[in-house]
């Protein structure tokens, strides 16, 4: 009888035991989120203005009773503590940034979390405020002046990059004279940091063109205007007459100087009616190879074309190089054989 007595106790209370874990397994059971997402997509990005910003509320799809949220940080990057996120329910979180008193935009970027679904994402930016004092520059040099000269072939053409501290600055085509202008602004305001791009016909005028002026402003800077001309398109073909205009030359058209006959003072002159722009060119004779540290000068402009020997022959021999003309594709247009007495 003690025996049956024991086991009695011992069965109720492997009983109590099972009952009492099935009991605390129901109490665990946690509601399973299902979604997590902006209701608004377009609250992704919020933006504020500078001071005075009003707090935003992002509203959330979701059916979790709590959920987190985090600034995400790149490396290097600090805490945002200009801006308070304030989670006001499981749909609900507030974003209130504090007046920004910088000289440049702040973003900061969090992430909203709830169970196991994907979390999302939204950054926060705020703009700064206009400054007092607008600072402006550009990429160019100007001592004299701001110059840029396009090439002839056209196209769009970044003609300098603008930095300023305002938000945005502007630009002002003034076309000079002309009954058609040779070129239009494409950006016609940007900022800082981008580029004033200026669209170009391509030029058939066989000069340059000239006379247009693009001015740039930002804030109460003082503006910057720079003067925009074009290049005349390369020559495929020359008329070269002499110094008076009168005879048209041969190539190649031998030019002789005596001995002691050297400084620009003594130059020879040659007139050019050319269909574009050419450059000047000194080499060994008979070829197209360039001669450095030349016994000649050479320079070709407004159709004139110049040669003059630049020191006095004391080798005893002649000395000999050519000079040519060359346009489009380093072609090539005229070819004069200089020649240096020797005694």
């Amino acid at each position: 009888m003690k025996k049956v007595k024991f086991l009695i106790p011992a069965f109720a209370l492997v009983a109590l035991t099972f009952a009492g874990c099935s009991d605390d397994d129901g109490g665990d059971d946690q509601p399973v989120v299902t979604k997590l997402a902006l209701a608004d997509p377009a609250q992704a990005a919020l933006t504020f203005v500078a001071t005075s910003p009003e707090a935003q509320v992002i509203a959330l799809d979701t059916d979790a009773s709590t959920v987190t949220v985090e600034q995400v940080l790149a490396e290097g990057e600090s805490k945002a503590e200009w801006c308070v996120v304030t989670i006001q329910s499981a749909s609900q979180i507030k974003v209130a940034p504090a007046n920004n008193l910088t000289t440049a935009v702040r973003t900061a970027k969090y992430r909203i979390s709830a169970g196991t679904v994907t979390p999302v994402e939204f950054t926060v930016t705020q703009d700064f405020p206009e400054p007092v004092d607008a600072t402006l520059s550009i990429d160019l040099e100007g001592e004299y002046g701001y110059f840029f000269t396009a090439p002839a072939a056209g196209g769009d053409v970044t003609v300098t990059t603008v930095t300023t501290n305002a938000h945005l600055w502007t630009a002002e085509l003034d076309p000079g004279y002309g009954d058609e202008p040779y070129c239009t602004l494409k950006t016609a305001s940007g900022g800082s940091g981008d580029a004033l791009v200026v669209t170009f016909l391509p030029n058939t005028q066989g000069m340059m063109q000239s006379g247009a002026s693009v001015t740039v402003s930002a804030g109460n800077a003082e503006p910057i205007t720079i003067y925009i001309s074009q290049d005349a398109p390369l020559a495929t073909s020359v008329t070269i007459y002499d110094a008076d205009w009168a005879n048209v030359l041969t190539s190649p058209y031998g030019v002789n100087f005596a001995k002691d006959e050297f400084s620009s003072a003594k130059k020879q002159e040659f007139g050019v009616e050319a269909n574009g722009e050419c450059s000047v060119k000194v080499v060994a004779v008979g070829t197209e190879t360039e001669v450095t540290d030349a016994w000649i000068e050479s320079y070709y402009g407004s159709g004139a074309w110049v040669i003059y020997a630049v020191s006095e022959n004391k080798t005893g021999a002649e000395r000999k190089l050519d000079v040519i003309l060359v346009g489009e594709n380093d072609k090539e247009l005229f070819r004069m054989k200089v020649t240096q007495a020797g005694a």
